[in-house]
């Protein structure tokens, strides 16, 4: 899932980032006799221009059959599922946010709102869900950040037949939408209380993801997710990741030698997707 200016260098002083001076995400390879796959994980949102590819990657991405991501994030794609998205993100029976959240939780939505030059007016006809996501989206994009992330970079360049996904626009919005009320607060609640931290934040989480130490990643994914509600967590990431084993051994089970990008979350830890096929009997090599 997709949690969030025009040139690197003004990004890397406005974030302070202390990014390698050659970026290697990590890479591991899944074996299964004779045959194997490729999992990379991907950062969904990137400082403009940088540079992240390496030799291998191309390599690996030149070779397979196909390159499988989360969704479709094309064009078309995103404008259905930008449409979905406001028919469940938005209130049509006259309630606002502020209807639903108290007095104190307004008030830092104001003040961050404000900080960062987001029109409230539109915010308060959203469900906190999708405040929360508009409100990351635009304090990222005031850092530095956009949206073109790995899997933007990469799904234009190839060809249709050699492009796959996990999972429809449709699920992935229905992790967020279907969260029960006090869930959505609880996750709105959190991001304002992490906003102010953000950029320090993604400066560790983008170098740990740039020069491929998932462990560091690891700790300070659980630490963003931290205020979260668990059962939120577990729709979001776990769930998710045991979902997508069945694709990923049919795919082992076929012969298929395919490139699977997927968000680093999904990557790193007890319960993501690498940890579920080591269990499951599979031989993992990291390979970058």
């Amino acid at each position: 899932m997709k949690l969030p200016v025009r040139c690197l260098l003004p990004a890397i002083a406005a974030l302070g980032l202390t990014l390698p001076a050659a970026a290697a995400p990590a890479m591991w390879e899944i074996r299964d006799g004779d045959s194997a796959i490729w999992l990379f994980g991907s950062f969904h949102l990137l400082p403009d221009g940088m540079t992240w590819r390496t030799e291998r990657f191309d390599s690996v991405l030149k070779d397979a059959d196909k390159i499988v991501f989360e969704t479709d994030i094309g064009p078309m794609a995103m404008a259905e599922v930008g449409a979905a998205a406001f028919a469940r993100g938005v209130y049509v029976d006259g309630t606002l946010l502020t209807d639903v959240i108290d007095d104190e939780l307004e008030a830092r939505l104001r003040a961050h709102a404000a900080a960062i030059e987001l029109p409230l007016g539109p915010v308060l006809a959203m469900r906190p869900w999708m405040a929360t996501n508009v409100i990351t989206v635009a304090a990222l994009a005031a850092e530095g950040f956009s949206e073109q992330g790995v899997e933007f970079a990469l799904q234009p360049e190839l060809a249709a037949e050699r492009v796959a996904f996990l999972e429809t626009g449709d699920q992935q919005i229905n992790v967020l939408a279907s969260a029960p009320e006090d869930e959505q607060i609880a996750m709105l609640a959190s991001t304002l209380d992490q906003l102010d931290q953000l950029p320090k934040l993604m400066d560790k989480m983008l170098s740990s993801w740039a020069d491929g130490t998932p462990e560091r990643l690891s700790k300070m994914f659980l630490m963003e997710m931290g205020g979260f509600e668990e059962a939120f967590v577990e729709r979001l990431i776990y769930a998710r990741n045991r979902n997508w084993i069945a694709p990923l051994e049919g795919m082992l089970a076929d012969n298929q030698e395919n490139l699977v990008v997927v968000g680093a979350g999904h990557l790193i830890g007890e319960g993501s997707v690498l940890d579920l096929l080591e269990k499951a009997g599979y031989a993992i090599e990291r390979i970058q």
